[in-house]
């Protein structure tokens, strides 16, 4: 596995890359906004890492995003209602941190479009006596961990 930080001094070079998929690997430190100015990036896979911090609205800049995998992190704070301006997202996996807060209802209503999110979970199950994230299933979530 690959194990460094995410380092950003020459992610502004990279603006053809449409994929990224770093997951399973032992990355730590922060996702770098420098990732959200990759214009033709559809793909962002960081998921089962270590990386932590919050996830900034500037991730909307992803405007032809398609799958976003977030999963298994160390990820805390509110879910950015950033995520409602993504039309193009299908896939958005953030289960697995300690996000909290609801879910914005924008990002849940676009679960309602035709071209919408058809994939999107959190750590919505009440198994443990609490809920971190509010997402009513199946209504926005589509599955809650």
């Amino acid at each position: 596995p690959l194990i460094a930080n995410l380092e950003p001094s020459e992610y502004g070079n990279l603006s053809k890359l449409s994929v990224i998929d770093f997951n399973y690997n032992l990355l730590s430190g922060t996702v770098p906004t420098e990732l959200y100015s990759l214009p033709q990036l559809e793909q962002l896979d960081l998921n089962d890492n270590f990386l932590g911090g919050t996830i900034s609205p500037l991730i909307a800049n992803l405007e032809n995003l398609e799958f976003l995998q977030l999963h298994n992190n160390l990820l805390f704070g509110r879910i950015p209602e950033a995520f409602g301006l993504m039309r193009n997202l299908r896939v958005l996996e953030l289960h697995g941190n300690m996000l909290s807060g609801s879910m914005p209802e924008s990002v849940c209503e676009n679960r309602d479009d035709v071209d919408g999110l058809i994939q999107l979970t959190a750590d919505c199950d009440d198994t443990f006596g609490f809920v971190m994230v509010e997402c009513s299933m199946p209504e926005c979530c589509t599955a809650c961990s």
